[in-house]
């Protein structure tokens, strides 16, 4: 039986974080700007050490789904984002659950800054579930660019294994960029070895690409030129976020 690599590639995620939405920043705006008026309608609690998302959503609106609404968002302060819905049944003390509440009804005609904040409230909550789907769009990108890199880095090593020699035959890095929906994947030889490089062995390095391209035959995927970084073989690969691959998954 081939023996795999002793560790997986590591993996390199591109990133941009945007720590507050701009809807949040008008809201707070428009609050700022009537400050005689009620508090923030984005309130938020701490999260019980030990507490579950259903149990959380019970002691706060005494609704065990209300956890799925756009208007109940946790809170990560440390890193300054909402947390992905996905994601719920990992939450922990330190985090915060933050509830959109419906404006209160004022005696007086409100002024135009307090339509503008009720305005803002109910776009918010609209925004909130843009931002979790736009997050769950994010991860699935990345889960599929990490899958198909690791295949990748698998099958390229299968035909290099000895079984008489217990060192391993190749390094390899992975580098996502799930916003642009592209993958690099980053070889190089161990020690001792001379292959993969473009250096010495373009040819041969293309030729494997191209085989591991058929075999794995997932046509969302496409291969750029190679080049070098150094002592690595880089190999980007785009992926088109409209395409399947075939049988439907």
């Amino acid at each position: 039986m081939a023996r795999r690599l002793d560790t997986p590639p590591s993996v390199e995620v591109l990133t941009q974080v945007r720590l507050v939405p701009p809807w949040l920043a008008i809201v707070l705006a428009g609050i700022a700007a009537e400050a005689a008026a009620a508090p923030p309608r984005l309130v938020c609690y701490p999260v019980m050490p030990g507490e579950s998302v259903t149990a959380l959503s019970v002691r706060l609106t005494r609704d065990p789904q209300s956890w799925r609404g756009a208007g109940f968002q946790i809170l990560d302060p440390a890193g300054a984002r909402f947390i992905a819905k996905a994601d719920y049944k990992h939450i922990h003390a330190g985090l915060q659950a933050c509830l959109v509440e419906p404006a209160l009804v004022r005696p007086a005609v409100p002024g135009m800054g307090w339509w503008l904040l009720i305005l803002l409230c109910s776009s918010g909550a609209a925004a909130l579930f843009a931002l979790q789907s736009s997050i769950d769009r994010r991860k699935t990108t990345s889960q599929a660019l990490q899958t198909f890199g690791t295949a990748f880095v698998r099958e390229f090593e299968r035909h290099l294994i000895d079984e008489r020699c217990p060192q391993r035959v190749l390094r390899a890095e992975l580098a996502l960029s799930p916003n642009r929906h592209s993958l690099e994947v980053r070889l190089a030889p161990t020690d001792g070895r001379r292959y993969p490089n473009l250096a010495d062995h373009r040819t041969n390095v293309e030729y494997d690409v191209e085989r591991i391209m058929n075999l794995l035959n997932d046509r969302r995927f496409t291969c750029g030129p190679l080049r070098a970084r150094g002592s690595w073989v880089a190999i980007p690969l785009q992926m088109a976020p409209d395409l399947r691959k075939e049988g439907g998954t």
